[in-house]
Formats: structure tokens, C-alpha cells, sequence
């Protein structure tokens, strides 16, 4: 066994965080129940579900892919239902749907355990082991610009300058420097259109990156790094008025449950995280 040093001095440190905070709340894409029937329909929220009248209240008798907005006295034969009946199919119907984001591997049961969440978890974070792993898995791609390489290219050039001594806070403020750099890790190749990830989470909105320890040994050095995730599952009115978003009946959905006053379903955060160990040895 290598005799080591470990260098707690200055450790833990975070070498990177991202402008947009954790846990915040009053992010516009967290906001819920705020807005009315005319505010939807002015954002052009006309057609929201193929198998219900949310408006209303009322089911169709038959699929129904393209009612506009009845202006024309266009009417659909259905039934009256009750506000709980509409909730279950808007949330089955976005299930449903769900699968053209999330049609294989093992990732693409996470968007409907998140839709659920977003049912019945009144507003609370959510946490997934599953999610864990994709970002693990996700790292363990040392692209040129990944964080983890960065991190691991510093140290080693670093630690090739003397093996005798480092210089921590030099060495910490060069990471620093070099995160800026940096490409985050991120839900949202092509392969994640498909497999469950890129509809549950996409592009992360909150990331933090802390060197929690660094030991030299007299033939190299080990690191380990604590990766920490957020995202928003919420849309805010940007969202909705893409104009590819906005053409998916998911989304559609999606924002009519949360942002409307008489359903409005809370949005959560999605925390991940990942633990990283990188060494070096002569």
C-alpha cells in the first residue's frame, strides 16, 4: 500500500455552481394555478386533450385529434363528467403520450413515475436512484469539454510538475477557472429523445460540482468528486409558446393541468446526484 497524503486543507471545496440557484421556488416554470380560461386560451390553449373537454367538462364519444376552438359552432357529441373524471383522463391521456419521448431502454418508465409525482406528490422533490445512474453513466463519457476530465487533466498536470508537493488553493483556482469552460452534463442527445431522459429531465436547470477529497501518493494521486443535479419538472409560458413544444398535446396538457386555477397540479424538483472517483499512477 502507497504511503499518502491527504490534503484536506481547503477541502471539501465547490469548483463550480451554475447561476441558476437549487432550489428556487419562484423560478416562473414553478409557478402553478395562476392563471384563468381566458389566459390560456390568449396563449392559444384551444385544444388540450383528444379525449376530453377540460373547459367544460365533457368527454368525447370518440377520439377527437383536432377541435380548434368552436368558433364556427363546431361541437363534439359526449358526455358530462365530473372534475375528478376529467383529472384522470388528462392525466392518462399524458401518459399515454408520453411514449413517443420514452419508447425504449431502460430509462423509459421515469417519465411516468414523474407524471405520477406530479399527480400526488403535492409540489415535494423527488428523488430517483434510476436518475442517479444516468448521470453517472452520462460521466462516464470523458468528452474534451466534460467537467470530469477537466478536473482530472488539472490535477494530473499539477501533480507531473513536482511530486513532491502540491500547491492546493493554485490548483483550486485553475479548476475553477477551467470549469468555465466547461460543457455540463446534460440530458438531451439524440438518443435521449427516445429513451425516457430527455422528456423527464433534459436540460439540467441547476448544477454544483464539489472536490470533496485529494490524496497524493508518491506514484500518483486519487480524487473524488460529488456531482450535484437539479431540475424543474414545471413549464413556464416560454415553454408553451415554442413552437415545437407547443405542437405536442403532452405539453399542452401539461401546462393546462398546472397553470390552471381549478386543477392546478404542483410542479417539483428533481434532484440527482453522482459520486466520482479519478486517480492517476505512475
Amino acid at each position: 500500500m502507497h504511503n499518502s497524503l491527504y490534503l484536506s486543507m481547503n477541502l471539501p471545496c465547490t469548483l463550480f455552481e451554475t447561476v441558476s440557484r437549487f432550489d428556487d421556488n419562484s423560478a416562473d416554470d414553478m409557478r402553478y394555478g395562476d392563471m384563468g380560461e381566458h389566459d390560456l386560451l390568449a396563449l392559444g390553449l384551444n385544444d388540450i386533450s383528444a379525449k376530453v373537454d377540460p373547459w367544460r367538462f365533457i368527454r368525447y364519444d370518440f377520439p377527437h385529434p383536432s377541435y380548434v376552438d368552436g368558433m364556427f359552432g363546431v361541437s363534439t357529441p359526449g358526455r358530462k363528467i365530473s372534475h375528478d373524471e376529467c383529472v384522470d383522463i388528462l392525466f392518462n391521456e399524458m401518459k399515454e403520450l408520453s411514449h413517443e419521448f420514452s419508447f425504449w431502454g431502460e430509462y423509459k418508465s421515469l417519465i411516468g413515475e414523474l407524471i405520477d409525482h406530479f399527480r400526488y406528490g403535492n409540489g415535494s422533490a423527488f428523488y430517483s436512484q434510476q436518475l442517479n445512474s444516468a448521470f453517472h453513466m452520462r460521466m462516464s463519457k470523458l468528452s474534451l469539454r466534460s467537467p470530469l476530465l477537466i478536473i482530472k487533466d488539472c490535477i494530473q498536470r499539477e501533480f507531473a510538475k513536482t511530486h513532491t508537493k502540491m500547491y492546493i488553493p493554485a490548483l483550486l483556482h485553475q479548476i475553477e477557472i477551467m470549469l468555465l469552460r466547461s460543457r455540463l452534463y446534460k440530458f438531451n442527445n439524440p438518443q435521449d429523445r427516445a429513451n425516457g431522459l430527455g422528456i423527464s429531465v433534459h436540460d439540467i436547470s441547476a448544477q454544483k460540482i464539489i472536490l470533496l477529497n485529494l490524496q497524493k501518493y508518491s506514484l500518483g494521486w486519487s480524487a473524488t468528486v460529488h456531482f450535484e443535479a437539479q431540475d424543474h419538472f414545471g413549464l413556464d409560458v416560454s415553454d408553451i409558446k415554442n413552437e415545437l413544444y407547443r405542437e405536442f398535446r403532452f405539453f399542452r396538457i401539461w401546462f393546462f393541468l398546472q397553470h390552471h386555477r381549478d386543477f392546478a397540479f404542483k410542479p417539483f424538483l428533481t434532484n440527482f446526484n453522482s459520486v466520482e472517483r479519478i486517480d492517476n499512477y505512475l
